[in-house]
């Protein structure tokens, strides 16, 4: 087994061809169970639900993870986002809904930067600790200004274009939202994969000391990384609010785990140096049909919530498994190697 392994093409022994059989595998168990609910149209329709606002925040984390660090205070960023454009935008009656925008983005650039700051001048501190204090900070700050009311009544374009528009492509309705995220991906790959400042931040997340001796200004990719985090949040919360017309302080709760478990689905690795966009996209299209697929099936958050724990437990733990069975795999051969001389 492990010399037919070794004989495949090293395109194939790669994390995202994985997913593509366990997406594969998924559509082929729920379209078998539910025929009629579970098909292609109608999952396209469901990347509003599943796919953009998350796929959003998922893009952030995953330049996070790839430095090593982490961010649960996403959610609450894009909260706080969100309920910053609707009190300034005021149903019409404050700023243009354009500026409101860029309010929207420039407060979770400002969450970014407070998160960088912290972490790059306080080293000795867990970036989940920070992150998990900004985080009950920032869901506070949303709650002082709107309380336990919501805010909403945003243009009309803004949820019945952007939040449930469709166009038609070949006979599908393909949701606008869609186009939205899947226009910035090859930017963000090309960017993240392509560009000298990608590589840095992957060298950084390799071998931070390594990188900061060869020059490389790791304080200042950090702090860039979470800033543009903080942004994605915003965009995030942009969408969701858009799917959703209001704004509470509860907006985006526990979205923070689902972006974290896409980016480490997606093959990045909690300990940095490792992520891939297109392994994002994947797993975005994944969780898209387990969630739907599960839904139909059992139609209970609750189940969904508990499938979503168990997979990322799994994912958490099948490559330190897979290991440990190499490196125990080449102590045999080591020996086997000394018994024959």
């Amino acid at each position: 087994m492990e010399r037919a392994i070794s004989r495949l093409p090293r395109w194939m022994k790669r994390w995202e061809w994985i997913l593509v059989i366990l997406i594969l595998v998924v559509y082929a168990i729920f379209s078998g169970l539910q025929p009629e609910n579970y098909t292609f149209p109608k999952l396209l329709n469901q990347t509003r639900v599943y796919m953009v606002d998350v796929g959003f925040m998922a893009l952030g984390i995953l330049v996070v993870l790839i430095l090593g660090d982490i961010d649960i205070s996403i959610g609450a960023t894009a909260a706080l986002s969100a309920t910053v454009m609707a009190v300034t935008y005021n149903q019409g009656d404050g700023i243009p809904f354009i500026a409101a925008i860029a309010l929207m983005l420039l407060t979770g650039a400002v969450c970014g930067l407070i998160n960088g700051l912290l972490i790059t001048r306080f080293p000795e501190l867990f970036p989940m600790i920070i992150t998990l204090s900004t985080q009950t900070l920032y869901r506070g700050i949303a709650y002082i200004i709107l309380k336990d009311q919501s805010a909403g009544r945003f243009p009309g374009w803004f949820s019945k274009d952007l939040g449930y528009g469709s166009f038609s492509l070949f006979g599908l309705d393909v949701p606008i939202m869609l186009v939205c995220i899947l226009a910035v991906l090859p930017v963000y790959y090309i960017w993240l994969h392509k560009s000298a400042s990608g590589r840095r931040i992957f060298a950084a997340g390799t071998n931070l000391t390594a990188s900061r001796y060869s020059g490389v200004q790791t304080g200042r990719i950090k702090m860039a990384a979470f800033i543009l985090n903080g942004i994605m949040a915003a965009l995030g919360g942009f969408f969701l609010t858009s799917r959703t017309g209001s704004v509470k302080y509860t907006l985006a709760t526990g979205y923070e785990m689902q972006a974290i478990a896409i980016a480490v689905l997606g093959g990045a690795s909690t300990s940095g140096g490792r992520g891939s966009v297109a392994g994002l996209l994947l797993a975005l299209i994944l969780m898209t049909g387990l969630k739907n697929g599960l839904m139909l099936v059992y139609n209970d958050a609750f189940i969904l919530n508990l499938s979503i724990g168990l997979l990322l437990i799994l994912i958490v733990l099948v490559p330190d498994i897979a290991g440990r069975i190499r490196r125990q795999n080449t102590v045999r051969r080591q020996r086997l190697t000394l018994k024959k001389t």
